[in-house]
């Protein structure tokens, strides 16, 4: 799914769990807005890597653990 659509259905399971839960879901699309693509490559890891390294490609293991679980 695109981060768009990442975003979109963490809203959509915020308003849902809105009275149960929303600082979870509020940390979750946190956690996502920080991981966005740039060229393909997931603009907040790559801002940890040395200069020459391999930058790590867009959806990064931190979003597909996330798109895993919401599935």
């Amino acid at each position: 799914m695109t981060h768009e659509e990442l975003l979109a259905k963490i809203d959509e399971g915020g308003a849902r769990a809105f009275q149960a839960d929303s600082y979870g879901w509020i940390a979750l699309r946190a956690v996502v807005e920080l991981h966005k693509p740039d060229g393909g490559i997931c603009n907040h890891c790559e801002e940890g890597f040395i200069m020459g390294s391999i930058p790590v490609v867009y959806p990064c293991p931190t979003i597909q653990a996330i798109e895993k679980e919401l599935k």
